[in-house]
């Protein structure tokens, strides 16, 4: 049986692992020249790796994790310290690091010593998130209806700590503000977070996510038969009398015939390609319900090194939310005679939120990171930058606002031989590596039932 993916991000990789494992015969369709979606790295003309974004593993990251044993890449990440490190005004460091206890005594011990909040902080805390923490997916989702705001102030959680510790996480996970983000999403991470001590640790691809985890997932589905096409743009679907699929038309008119048919684009360009046929289904009207959020990543390499710290950093109060200097996190790329490093530090930066950034010139966008850069890195005055990127992505993964949580489809459709990957489609993460995995081994399943093969 012959099964057509449309997308080469982790959620269509992950689908394809899968069936290729089930003895589909599989192929993949990526309208770019590179793999890996919202995960991609590419090259530029210095040799440089280009990221999409600051890409890590958590350690509830399970399915993915699998994934990359399976492919024979289990050893190509380095796990860290496990603490969460806010960078502060003059180069220091505020630490909020986990007591070695079982959870959730590590995080209550741990947020007891915080030294970024204080005593009314953590006493505040520790009351109004424990619905979080003994909560269920019933009541995560019963609270979708307001935002992480409105639902920490009902909690009597403090607004200092609202503002120093969880609009950063905000920012990291979805890319918009706590007054804007659903609680739904923010009280799901407390509970698997808070209650897996392993689940919060950090590790970091020892070179990039390209290398370290698309390549080997593409050799690993081309071993076992699946072929991949890039420049490979899906144009629309035409249908037959029923309304199911007869054959896909990539953008240069190329016919692809298959039995089943995945599609593993983001949403908002899924909406490109739906049939007008189909939007009587409220699976597929709902779809508009979803917008991506804007979000910029910015590389910076300097000819000395502005931190030691081997981790992710998060800043409160700066352009950029989450942080980390990848030619120490990463040690086998970014190095000294790679490209443009010399040795010094290379800063990889999420800008976020990141709305007001679409449309500003590249230079003053860089202007602006390196007067925050200069306040949180004292050494930072005294080196040279050698050389700045951007990469703007205007629809990332979709904004996790109110009332939008109902509309995650499933992944199979109402029409017999088409099905959803994504990590917007629902699993019980969210908009992840870890969604996205989640969503191609759930698509997978279910077509396997689905045909009876």
């Amino acid at each position: 049986m012959k099964v057509a993916i449309f997308g080469a991000g982790i959620a269509g990789l992950s689908a394809a692992l899968e069936l290729v494992d089930l003895g589909y015969n599989v192929e993949i369709y990526e309208k770019r020249k590179i793999l890996g979606g919202k995960v991609s790295v590419w090259k530029d003309n210095d040799g440089d790796s280009i990221e999409s974004g600051l890409h890590i593993v958590f350690g509830g990251y399970e399915q993915l994790q699998t994934y990359l044993d399976r492919v024979g890449a289990g050893d190509n990440y380095l796990w860290k310290e496990h603490s969460l490190i806010y960078a502060e005004p003059d180069g220091k460091q505020s630490l909020f690091k986990k007591a070695n206890l079982p959870s959730p005594w590590a995080e209550v011990v741990g947020g007891l010593q915080a030294d970024f909040l204080t005593m009314w902080d953590k006493v505040s805390l520790i009351k109004g998130l424990y619905p979080a923490l003994a909560g269920n997916e019933e009541y995560f989702r019963s609270q979708d209806h307001m935002t992480y705001s409105e639902w920490h102030r009902l909690r009597g959680a403090s607004e200092n700590s609202l503002q120093k510790l969880w609009r950063a996480i905000a920012l990291a996970m979805n890319f918009i503000e706590p007054n804007v983000i659903s609680a739904r999403p923010m009280l799901t991470i407390f509970k698997y977070f808070g209650t897996d001590y392993a689940a919060t640790k950090f590790a970091f691809f020892r070179e990039n996510p390209g290398d370290s985890m698309i390549e080997p997932m593409r050799r690993y589905i081309q071993s076992k038969g699946g072929r991949i096409f890039i420049d490979a743009k899906l144009s629309h679907f035409d249908l037959n009398e029923s309304g199911s699929i007869e054959r896909a038309v990539l953008s240069d008119g190329h016919p692809v015939e298959a039995d089943a048919y995945i599609s593993a684009l983001p949403v908002h360009n899924v909406k490109k390609i739906l049939p007008k046929q189909w939007l009587h289904h409220n699976y597929f009207s709902d779809l508009y319900q979803f917008t991506g959020s804007p979000v910029a990543n910015c590389q910076l390499w300097f000819d000395k090194k502005i931190t030691d710290t081997d981790n992710l950093m998060f800043s409160q109060g700066t352009i950029f939310a989450t942080f980390a200097d990848v030619s120490i996190t990463c040690p086998n790329d970014f190095q000294q005679g790679t490209g443009t490093a010399t040795g010094g530090s290379v800063m990889s930066l999420v800008l976020a939120p990141a709305h007001h950034l679409m449309d500003m010139p590249n230079e003053v966008i860089t202007e602006m990171i390196m007067k925050d850069i200069h306040d949180r890195f004292p050494k930072s005055r005294h080196a040279k930058l050698l050389k700045s990127t951007i990469v703007k992505i205007p629809e990332s993964v979709y904004q996790a606002v109110p009332d939008v949580d109902k509309f995650r489809p499933d992944q199979i459709s109402p029409i017999d031989n088409f099905y959803l990957a994504g990590d917007y489609t629902y699993q019980r993460y969210l908009a992840s590596m870890e969604g996205a995995a989640l969503s191609g081994r759930h698509v997978a399943e279910k077509l396997h039932v689905r045909v009876g093969k």
